[in-house]
């Protein structure tokens, strides 16, 4: 024990650090598709169903860093108009932190874009059909990634401060992912004013479940956040 020190010693007066095992310890891997979906599963009837491709989810993700908050639906196919459907599409993300439910959701509609957050005190589970009564809280940001056939919603942290500090290794849970063919309204209205988020913009095409997953605030994803 006193010539293992005395190495020690020799060694750092040298400055150099001598690594431990935790040094070497690899990095976390990034979790990916959190919600998974089988292609070809949405609910329209024939022949609706054929052109459904672009609202047909496939995967689904949310990740955070230190400023903002985004999440991704991954489609069947995707591009930046839909003949199929001329009044438009929605794509909405589901999800709960500390006890409170938020809802980001995303309008292709044929006189523009709109992305926004909203909070509500109704989740739907799996299963379950309904209305929700949801507020809107802010804006969001949105991409349509026509070449990954994805569309990314992303919110400041900001956002949902009031609500629930989304700080590093904050759980958010109930992972949810829904697509609508809209009815050519905006699900985002002027103002925080409450709205009816199911059925009063469009018609319910194809929803996927993040059954019994998670994600920790700030974890590593394959999800590039506010990107």
């Amino acid at each position: 024990m006193q010539t293992r020190t005395a190495l020690l010693g020799s060694v750092l007066a040298l400055g150099v650090t001598v690594a431990g095992p935790a040094a070497f310890a690899a990095a976390p891997k990034p979790v990916c598709k959190l919600v998974n979906d089988a292609k070809g599963d949405t609910a329209s009837p024939a022949p609706d169903a054929a052109l459904d491709s672009q609202l047909d989810i496939v995967s689904a993700d949310v990740a955070t860093d230190r400023r903002n908050l985004t999440v991704v639906l991954r489609l069947a196919a995707l591009t930046q108009s839909d003949a199929g459907n001329p009044q438009g599409r929605i794509y909405e993300f589901d999800f709960t932190a500390a006890e409170k439910n938020f809802i980001l959701m995303g309008s292709l509609l044929p006189g523009g874009n709109d992305f926004g957050v909203y909070t509500s005190d109704q989740r739907l589970a799996e299963g379950e059909s309904g209305g929700r009564a949801a507020t809107g809280i802010g804006t969001a940001f949105g991409v349509v990634d026509t070449a990954k056939k994805e569309v990314r919603i992303t919110a400041s942290l900001d956002v949902f401060a009031p609500y629930a500090r989304l700080s590093p290794n904050t759980t958010i849970y109930n992972l949810a992912a829904f697509t609508y063919r809209a009815n050519g309204l905006a699900a985002r209205p002027p103002g925080q004013v409450p709205v009816n988020v199911t059925g009063s913009f469009g018609l319910g095409v194809d929803e996927a479940w993040g059954r019994r997953t998670y994600y920790r605030a700030g974890a590593p994803s394959c999800v590039r956040v506010g990107r």
